[in-house]
């Protein structure tokens, strides 16, 4: 009988990326099943998650699948899937038409506190649990400059290269064997489901490992960037060019950690429920910083750093964790040499992302891929790091 790792030889799949796509059919317990693991590729082709569904989902399905008789077609096999899955498809839509997915620029202070509580973690003063000391003698590091621009999309691509520029001035190395610092503003990047809520957000800039491309940062993000512009640079750029039609603007201020606090902290959730490697969060209006950071069960708040604290504190915490966090290969777990106060926010927080998070992200990075064959390998690139262990009723899939 054909194994499903001859299937994949025999595939219209790139030569580079069978060997990932037959790590992942083995780790979902499809490894010697022909007519499972033909069945599960040719899901696969119309995105795997095409009924809204996950990992998960799959298995339960593909383990209540008849064996295939002698002389029975292939086809049986693949239209009972079908069927099951036009089955969940009406489940699955009035679910979500209940529960639409929140932005996370959406979400207030008091729902951040809720989702704080729900994962029993504690907010704490950054600078008094766990003060940090910029080096004696640096000069200080000058302010980005948002009036220049009219709105916080038209400065972006000016705002993550000078937190490209002042990290490497901090000691980061940037290229290879280091990092890059990605514009994400347009990126989808994360969707997460607590409780009974889902949120979806991304931010606007992003420190990655270096070789690293837009599509795979929500895995491997080191350091993110939301930009703010505050109304008082809104103001100045107004006043600037009397000239370009005005927007109205709210009474000139600098922006303050509260207006944003809610949708960093969402934000921060969701990436460490991606990332299996620690990573910082900086809410920056170019003036000010507010830095965020999980220890432990602790969420730590560095509200009103200066560029010259954050940067330093960004470039000490990359620098530290060494080649470590220059990793472009995703993990499933926290490193065993990362330590505890580092591993346990994030393996409490994996768990997050469930349901049609699978879905939503499959579907979203589609746009990044031309070919269906890219299509199917990204889709097994993102199901490799979302599959759950082999539940014990799957086992018989790898023997048959």
């Amino acid at each position: 009988m054909t194994t499903v790792s001859e299937l994949v030889d025999k595939g219209d799949i790139p030569e580079e990326r069978k060997d990932d796509v037959k790590r992942v059919l083995h780790d979902l317990g499809y490894a010697a099943s022909r007519a499972v693991g033909k069945a599960f590729l040719k899901i696969t082709e119309i995105q795997m998650t095409d009924a809204g569904m996950c990992i998960a989902d799959a298995n339960a399905i593909l383990a209540e699948v008849e064996p295939l008789q002698d002389g029975q077609p292939t086809t049986k096999v693949i239209q009972d899937l079908r069927d099951e899955m036009r089955l969940l498809r009406s489940d699955f839509a009035a679910r979500y038409t209940e529960a639409k997915s929140i932005a996370f620029s959406l979400v207030s202070g008091a729902a951040a506190n809720q989702l704080l509580e729900d994962l029993d973690l504690i907010q704490a003063n950054g600078f008094e649990e766990a003060p940090f000391e910029t080096p004696a003698g640096v000069s200080d590091i000058n302010t980005f400059d948002f009036s220049q621009f009219v709105d916080e999309d038209a400065g972006t691509s000016s705002f993550v290269e000078y937190h490209k520029k002042q990290l490497q001035a901090c000691g980061v190395r940037m290229g290879r064997s280091g990092y890059k610092v990605l514009d994400l503003h347009k990126t989808p990047m994360y969707h997460v489901e607590i409780g009974n809520k889902r949120y979806s957000g991304g931010v606007d800039g992003g420190v990655v490992p270096y070789a690293v491309q837009a599509a795979s940062a929500a895995k491997l993000l080191r350091i993110g960037f939301e930009h703010k512009q505050s109304t008082a640079d809104k103001a100045t750029f107004w006043m600037n060019h009397p000239d370009v039609l005005q927007a109205e603007v709210a009474a000139p201020r600098q922006y303050s950690f509260k207006e944003g606090r809610g949708q960093v902290v969402c934000c921060l959730l969701a990436a460490h429920a991606m990332c299996q490697l620690p990573l910082d969060l900086d809410l920056t209006d170019g003036q000010q910083h507010h830095l965020l950071r999980l220890r432990g069960d602790l969420l730590l708040v560095y509200e009103g750093c200066t560029p010259t604290q954050a940067y330093h504190e960004m470039a000490d915490f990359l620098i530290r964790q060494g080649p470590m966090l220059t990793r472009k290969q995703t993990v499933l777990e926290p490193p065993a040499e990362l330590e505890e106060e580092l591993r346990r926010p994030i393996k409490k927080l994996k768990g997050l992302v469930q349901g049609a998070a699978l879905t939503d992200q499959v579907q979203s990075l589609m746009s990044f891929c031309g070919s269906t064959e890219d299509q199917v390998c990204m889709a097994y690139e993102i199901a490799r790091h979302w599959a759950p262990p082999i539940p014990a009723c799957m086992s018989f899939l790898q023997e048959r």
